[in-house]
C-alpha cells in the first residue's frame, strides 16, 4: 500500500460519510401535504376542502388556530 491508495481510500470514506449525513438531513417534501383529513366517525380519508365526510355525511368540526399578530 502506498500513500496514494491510502489517501484515495480516506477520501472515499469521507465522501461517503458526508453523503450519508446530507441524506439524513434532507426531508422529503410531500406534494399537497395537509390536503387530506380522516373522518373521526368512519375513518374515511377525505379532502380538506369538503365540509362533511363523503361516506357517512357527518360534518367536520372546523379547528381555528390562533396566530400571534406582528
Amino acid at each position: 500500500m502506498n500513500v496514494t491508495s491510502i489517501s484515495l481510500g480516506l477520501l472515499i470514506v469521507l465522501f461517503t460519510i458526508l453523503l450519508a449525513h446530507w441524506i439524513r438531513k434532507v426531508k422529503p417534501q410531500v406534494a399537497g401535504s395537509g390536503s387530506q383529513r380522516m373522518c373521526p366517525s368512519c375513518g374515511l380519508i377525505t379532502s380538506r376542502l369538503k365540509a362533511s365526510c363523503l361516506e357517512c355525511g357527518k360534518p367536520f368540526r372546523t379547528v381555528v388556530y390562533s396566530t400571534p399578530k406582528k
